[in-house]
């Protein structure tokens, strides 16, 4: 676990370098801890908010990352974009943010204890993206989620696990309440195939989702001009389908209960994920195969590249939440 811990702190480090960079415009906040380990570690679960007050309140934009504890490319892609972001010199600076044109809040690592330990599950073997309780209308045995043993990998567990309730939280308080704007939050992921996803709801079912069109605008928009080609766009459940998926969840209690309980809300919850295609480089490094984390990050030679390959497709994501919803509609 010492190597696990080395990089997780270096990555808390990064994150606490981070809030230095923007200054009054970075706020960092605790959501919650991990579960506790077997050496009885307990590991903070943090969230930054990037952008005036108003801005956080009234047009949030959302990322997360690690998720998953072994796909620490996710993370490394999140802390790189901002550091590109909020450096005043930098190319990338997002003046938007000072402006209060939109607001960018981040969980850089949702899964700790995960990272820590060198897992894909949190310390109690829990899957955390099978964790939701939402039960899928079919599932690949064993990958689209098991409720037999811990044991075994894509564990469900029994209930929300803390990291599940931590992000939760987070979606509650910045997104839930909000009247007014298209609110997407962006998930960071990888290891599954040769190319880049970006996947909308549903994971559990082919069931197209009620916010369809608007997703379709959206991937049309971010590929005009090729500009962002290099993504396959469209519902998880084309590639696959999971039970427990936790972005369905709360984007079926956004639709469910909280829209309803505000009728002249012309907001949209919009929650995505960016499945990084970590496996383009298998064939030219077949040794990933056999490193633990292999499969799930790009081989040493492409890392760099591959980090920052990714700063315009979320610089252009986070403007996104300039828009009204009647942009899209």
């Amino acid at each position: 676990m010492l190597r696990g811990l080395r990089r997780l702190n270096r990555y808390e480090k990064r994150i606490l370098d981070i809030v230095k960079i923007g200054g009054k415009l970075v706020r960092l906040q605790q959501f919650g801890f991990s579960r506790k380990s077997e050496e009885g570690f307990r590991f903070p679960i943090h969230a930054l908010e990037i952008g005036t007050e108003k801005a956080i309140r009234q047009r949030p934009v959302g990322i997360v990352a690690g998720v998953h504890g072994l796909e620490t490319v996710g993370i490394r892609i999140l802390l790189d974009f901002l550091e590109y972001i909020l450096h005043k010199k930098s190319d990338g600076y997002m003046e938007e943010l000072a402006k209060g044109k939109v607001g960018l809040v981040v969980i850089p690592i949702v899964n700790p204890g995960g990272v820590a330990k060198k897992f894909r599950s949190n310390p109690a073997g829990v899957d955390l993206m099978r964790n939701s309780g939402v039960e899928a209308e079919s599932a690949p045995i064993l990958f689209g989620g098991q409720k037999w043993t811990s044991k075994l990998p894509y564990f469900r567990g029994n209930s929300l696990e803390p990291e599940s309730r931590a992000l939760y939280r987070f979606i509650h308080q910045y997104f839930y309440p909000v009247k007014n704007a298209i609110m997407p939050v962006l998930d960071l992921h990888s290891g599954f195939g040769t190319i880049d996803h970006v996947w909308w709801p549903y994971a559990g079912t082919k069931t197209p989702c009620i916010d369809t069109p608007i997703y379709e605008r959206m991937a049309e928009f971010l590929a005009k001009g090729k500009k962002h080609t290099r993504f396959k766009f469209g519902p998880q459940s084309e590639t696959y389908t999971t039970h427990g998926d936790l972005w369905d969840l709360f984007y079926d209690h956004y639709i469910e209960k909280v829209l309803p309980a505000s009728p002249k809300s012309n907001s949209r919850f919009l929650p995505l994920t960016l499945e990084v295609g970590t496996w383009s480089d298998i064939k030219d490094n077949p040794s990933k195969l056999f490193r633990k984390r292999g499969i799930f990050n790009p081989a040493k030679e492409n890392k760099f590249e591959t980090i920052t390959t990714y700063r315009d497709f979320l610089r252009d994501f986070v403007l996104l939440g300039q828009s009204d919803l009647k942009d899209w509609t």
